[in-house]
This record gives structure tokens, sequence and C-alpha cells, in this order.
């Protein structure tokens, strides 16, 4: 019999949402200028400076995205519908996704 194959659901997981306080969830140039554009200056100034000389989401005291969380759960994306690159460009399932939900500090 083969295993099941595991769903990786990002709405309900937000462990790549929880990667501490350095600015490593980086916001492109092109997604300040989107939100911009979109009259989201809430989500431009919802960044601190991060890697790289780029701009990061801005980060809880707990290290998660300022945008972790909805009433419907706590691991939802409050801003799904116009996330940045980097979050739309992440792979559910990926080495680097796996990695996230296995470490037990970034589960939520």
């Amino acid at each position: 019999m083969s295993e099941p194959e595991e769903v990786f659901d990002c709405l309900s997981c937000g462990a790549c949402c929880r990667t501490g306080h350095d600015g490593r969830i980086l916001v492109p140039e092109a997604d300040l200028l989107r939100w911009r554009g979109l009259g989201r200056h809430d989500l431009v100034a919802a960044t601190q400076p991060g890697h790289f000389g780029e701009r990061a989401f801005a980060t809880t005291p707990s290290g998660a995205c300022v945008h972790l969380g909805t009433p419907a759960s706590h691991n939802a994306c409050a801003i799904y519908a116009d996330r940045g690159t980097t979050c739309r460009e992440f792979a559910p399932g990926s080495p680097q996704c796996r990695e996230f939900r296995r470490d037990p500090s970034l589960r939520g």
C-alpha cells in the first residue's frame, strides 16, 4: 500500500511566516510600487529594513509576520490576496517549506 500524499495548505500552517525578527521575508521594490498603485500604503508602512538592502515584512515581538492571523485562523494570512512576491513564489511542499514545518518553534 502506498503512503497517502501529504497536503500542504499554506493558510492552515503559517510556519514560513514565523521566521524571526531579522527581515527574512523580503519585499521587493516591485511589490512596494504595486501596493502604492493599489492605494495600500498600509502595506508599505508595515515593512522594515531587510536583508540585502531590501525591505521586509515587519514582525511581531514573537517573530511572526505582522500579517499572520485572521479572525478565522491564527495561521492564515490577512493580506493573502495582496501578499508579496516572496510569499507568492514560496512553493508549498518545497524542501524549505518542509524544513519550516519540521521546526516546532515555527508551528502555530
